[in-house]
């Protein structure tokens, strides 16, 4: 009876215990389920929110610039035109008299003094290997757009008082052009207008 009797007790014991564990781990259990849930739940709602504010902000700050990139562009876009045409009116240019050997005539109200390494008073020279001479080139050369190795200069004379007339070409002769400059004081030798001749 005595071996009956604790087998019967030590069955219940394990029984108490076995429902202790249970209950802990349903306790247990619970627990995680609760945690899980409001860890995934709650925090896809604040991440969604968030994704959500960022897109928007994105979006804001991407049509901002959008908006910004657009109006530099249309700006730039507006002065290069306005940059253009304006240079487009400030060069003149009049058909001359074919009798005069004249095909047009042209004047820049742009074109500057192209500089210089002289003193005052200036002294025209028409000395090919003088620094006038070459500063009267420069000055041609600025005017016409021809390059100094591809100039043929036909002629350099005087055009009244510090003042000067060139007939040059480009060396294959497709076009002639007379050259008027004059002297600017400290500032050297200014195109003032080109003859287009008809050769």
């Amino acid at each position: 009876m005595k071996e009956t009797n604790s087998r019967f007790e030590q069955r219940a014991k394990r029984r108490k215990v076995n429902r202790i564990l249970n209950i802990a781990l349903a306790f247990v259990f619970l627990l995680i389920v609760f945690f899980s849930w409001q860890l995934f739940f709650t925090g896809d709602k604040s991440k969604q929110t968030g994704k959500t504010n960022i897109n928007e902000t994105k979006k804001t700050d991407s049509d901002k610039v959008e908006v910004e990139i657009g109006e530099t562009e249309k700006t730039s876009k507006e002065e290069t035109a306005t940059t253009e045409s304006t240079e487009k009116a400030e060069v003149i240019e009049t058909a001359g008299d074919p009798a005069s050997g004249v095909e047009k005539e042209i004047v820049d109200p742009s074109w500057q003094p192209i500089g210089t390494t002289q003193s005052e008073p200036h002294v025209t020279t028409f000395d090919e290997n003088s620094v006038d001479w070459k500063e009267m080139i420069d000055a041609v050369s600025y005017a016409t757009g021809l390059a100094h190795d591809n100039i043929i200069v036909w002629f350099i004379g005087n055009n009244g008082p510090n003042k000067a007339v060139a007939t040059v070409s480009p060396k294959d002769k497709s076009v002639k052009y007379k050259v008027y400059i004059a002297w600017v004081e400290h500032q050297g030798w200014k195109p003032e207008k080109i003859e287009q001749l008809t050769k």
